[in-house]
């Protein structure tokens, strides 16, 4: 927002479960895709945010307009490729360097977009925005460390992470542009989007349309926090800042390798325990903004 005193505001709030929530689909389509490829696992996923946003749909009345739609075609189209090569990036791993990557990459476009079209944050969420990509880039370098230890080359990693970064950053500008006030039919439409744009793939593959029993769980989870994710996304950006916002959803990464400390026992390195206090600090200065 362009000026802002010292209460919390709501979409803010908001802003910060939508980064958790796809903080966390993300850790589970990761490691759906650690069993079957990360296309399958994606398409099969869509299923499930679909199924999540149809079954709100009757309980969330709003208007449905036609530059919505179309900017919902456009946000699907990015968004189904986004989340195939983030999967991608982080099945083949580790975790803390996959994510940040894509964290760091994702944020710069919508920030920019942003500032392009009027956003002037206050000095203290200009400070949060500042500490955003610091956090990001200091939470990967644990992860970079130990894939020097295994002599692994990094390339593998850093490739579809970045292409992930560049393709989710246009999906957030053009969820972004969905008009306060909508249903969400918006949101049906750009999943309906992804999962025709992936089928399309798939079928010109002739890949399976079904991942390994294996994998179909985590899918699923997935999708559904997904779904959730974007939800949170969209009404926090009608409420606040397309920049703040983007910037406090490209702290996901904080939540996946949290996660991939957790459940996967990778190791934190103290620049990586840095990173996520800055994490924690950005996300309140631009709340307070």
């Amino acid at each position: 927002m362009a000026e802002g005193g010292a209460s919390l505001n709501p979409a803010y709030l908001l802003a910060t479960l939508g980064s958790v929530l796809y903080g966390s689909a993300d850790f589970y389509g990761g490691l759906a895709s650690r069993r079957d490829t990360a296309r399958v696992v994606t398409f099969f996923s869509g299923f499930a945010g679909l199924a999540v946003l149809l079954v709100g749909l009757p309980f969330t009345p709003g208007e449905t307009r036609v530059t919505d739609l179309m900017w919902a075609v456009a946000a699907g189209t990015f968004g189904g490729f986004g989340a195939m090569l983030i999967y991608r990036a982080l099945a083949i791993g580790p975790v803390s360097v996959a994510s940040p990557v894509v964290g760091v990459t994702g944020l710069a476009l919508p920030v920019l977009v942003g500032i392009a079209l009027g956003d002037r944050p206050s000095a203290v969420a200009a400070a949060g925005l500042a500490l955003a990509p610091l956090s990001i880039v200091l939470l990967g370098q644990g992860g970079v460390a130990q894939a020097r230890e295994g002599g692994g080359e990094p390339r593998p990693v850093l490739v579809p992470a970045l292409a992930a970064g560049a393709v989710v950053g246009f999906f957030l500008v053009f969820m972004g542009r969905i008009e306060a006030g909508a249903n969400l039919w918006p949101l049906v439409v750009a999943r309906c989007t992804g999962l025709a744009c992936l089928l399309a793939w798939l079928l010109l593959r002739r890949e399976s349309l079904l991942p390994v029993a294996a994998a179909r769980r985590n899918a699923l989870v997935a999708g559904g926090l997904d779904s959730f994710a974007n939800l949170a996304y969209v009404v926090a950006v009608q409420r606040g800042s397309l920049s703040l916002v983007a910037a406090l959803v490209s702290l996901a990464p904080a939540t996946t390798v949290l996660l991939a400390r957790v459940a996967l026992a990778e190791r934190w390195s103290p620049v990586q325990r840095g990173g996520l206090v800055l994490a924690l600090l950005s996300g309140v200065c631009i709340s307070l903004g």
